[in-house]
């Protein structure tokens, strides 16, 4: 349990952003609920690690075709990846989740050439996949 923590806390600290700080969102349904229907969410993605304890799970890296453009000559030749955390904790009488999108780039160009680097999440992206929780839990009555 302290490992999940651990690798999570190391994933988290170089973009300096945590799922404390992501928008949590509340259900009445069971933690069991929120937990099965937030893996069925990401259902399209490659599950990397999931601690059920820890209430926290992983998606594997998915690599798209970055929207910007490298070099003095624009070539669209960076690549970005991103991934998502998601921790689901039981609170009084429901269900807390929040949804954190891990995103790099990577461009053969420049001082970091061959290197992922962190960038911003695409916050639409965070927000669709929690609607989409929130949607699926609505359906089940919570």
């Amino acid at each position: 349990m302290w490992k999940t923590g651990a690798i999570l806390a190391l994933l988290l600290l170089p973009g300096c952003l945590t799922l404390a700080e992501q928008p949590a969102t509340v259900s009445s349904c069971s933690f069991e609920q929120v937990w099965e229907t937030s893996l069925a969410a990401v259902s399209d993605m490659q599950i990397q690690t999931a601690d059920k304890s820890a209430g926290v799970f992983e998606t594997n890296w998915l690599e798209v075709v970055g929207a910007r453009q490298a070099g003095i000559l624009k070539r669209d030749v960076t690549k970005e990846r991103f991934k998502y955390v998601v921790e689901v904790t039981r609170d009084g009488i429901g269900t807390v989740w929040s949804v954190l999108q891990l995103r790099e780039e990577w461009s053969p160009m420049g001082v970091r050439m061959r290197q992922w680097q962190r960038m911003q999440g695409n916050h639409q992206d965070t927000a669709a996949v929690s609607a989409t929780i929130a949607r699926r839990l609505k359906d089940k009555g919570c």
